[in-house]
């Protein structure tokens, strides 16, 4: 699987290829046109790129809060399982787990697709045999969080799904290539020009790789997905549970001598045939 630039690669890899640009691609020089194509190229390239932003930090706050409250309900319902005594337990506790690994086993967008696993859970606890009154308190509890849960299963396909525009896109682009053109154009090669060449160039490409971040939902990954999925795990006395490319390709940071469940993927996603799962120490 071919390595995905981060945002701290690419800043750098900007860096130097505009310094090198800027050092040795000599411009005409200031002229009223370029300076005014300019302005009003930065001018709707920041008022755009912020309202984009905005937009998708919404929807990346949403989806945070609703995987949350997800946990939370899944927890619940693994604890009050344990009132219908503990094969119940061990049974709804490996129905979560095969629905969250489904989850982590297909990438977020295609969230819909765990679905099966899900019903395999709602059913089981639907039909679970109520004997005595704790149970029967047990049950009431438990149907409202498994209903709540496949609210939540809905609203987070939806926000998964509700990626950028393409003509917001395109637009941005369109601007950022006017600003490069401009800022290039009227580089003249002295200091003073080289310098904010660089830095309004660098700036305003990495501007648009944030919001790559954001669409793609990588942005800061490791804090909303898998630190509260490795405690959601633990918590559901579990061992986590991660796809080895997510570890190799560096997406996450594990503590040493944590043990794990490394999914291994023989097969171009999302073909599962063969996939493989070993119990590893991170080392």
């Amino acid at each position: 699987m071919k390595k995905r630039l981060d945002l701290d690669e690419a800043t750098i890899l900007l860096l130097l290829i505009f310094t090198f640009m800027a050092i040795f691609i000599k411009g005409v020089g200031p002229t009223s046109l370029i300076i005014a194509l300019l302005s009003v190229a930065t001018f709707l390239f920041g008022i755009f790129g912020a309202f984009v932003m905005q937009n998708r930090h919404n929807r990346l706050d949403a989806l945070r809060e609703t995987l949350r409250k997800d946990d939370a309900l899944y927890l619940n319902i693994y604890k009050m399982s344990a009132i219908f005594g503990k094969k119940v337990q061990k049974q709804v506790q490996k129905l979560i787990d095969n629905y969250i690994i489904k989850t982590i086993d297909y990438y977020i967008t295609d969230y819909n697709k765990a679905g099966k696993d899900f019903l395999k859970l709602y059913d089981y606890l639907k039909d679970l045999e109520v004997k005595t009154p704790k149970e029967e308190m047990a049950f009431s509890v438990i149907s409202n969080r498994i209903n709540e849960a496949n609210i939540n299963r809905r609203h987070i396909d939806l926000l998964a799904r509700n990626n950028m525009l393409k003509f917001k896109l395109f637009t941005l682009i369109g601007l950022l290539l006017i600003i490069l053109f401009s800022v290039f154009y009227i580089n003249d090669n002295s200091i003073p020009s080289i310098i904010i060449s660089v830095l309004l160039s660098t700036s305003s490409v990495t501007l648009l790789l944030v919001l790559r971040d954001m669409d793609s939902l990588f942005w800061k990954e490791q804090k909303w997905i898998w630190d509260p999925l490795e405690q959601l795990f633990n918590e559901l006395d579990l061992i986590p549970y991660y796809p080895k490319d997510v570890i190799t390709l560096k997406r996450i940071k594990l503590k040493k001598g944590t043990k794990i469940r490394a999914a291994y993927y023989p097969r171009p996603y999302p073909d599962f045939r063969g996939k493989k799962v070993k119990i590893e120490i991170v080392k």
